[in-house]
């Protein structure tokens, strides 16, 4: 869940490190971090949204803006969608 006080979601610096090595190492499969409000962003979306932001004063953490993350719906279509096809 994102923070209730920033608006932002904490992503250990860890995950994300890891996100991009599976992604290089089994390209095409796409991976994604869901978050508890049914957001979704990619490793390398995290990258991107925090190169040229604060980042938290351990290194341990990248956050991310909660408006910056797709809509579960948008990234993966709705469950009315998937039931029809």
């Amino acid at each position: 869940m994102p923070s209730t006080d920033t608006n932002r979601y904490a992503i250990s610096t860890d995950t994300v490190n890891a996100g991009l090595l599976f992604t290089a190492a089994h390209a095409p499969t796409p991976l994604y971090y869901v978050f508890g409000d049914l957001k979704v962003l990619t490793p390398a979306e995290v990258v991107h949204y925090t190169a040229h932001a604060l980042r938290h004063h351990s290194g341990a953490f990248h956050l991310v803006r909660t408006e910056q993350a797709h809509h579960f719906d948008d990234v993966f279509g709705s469950a009315g969608t998937a039931a029809a096809a």
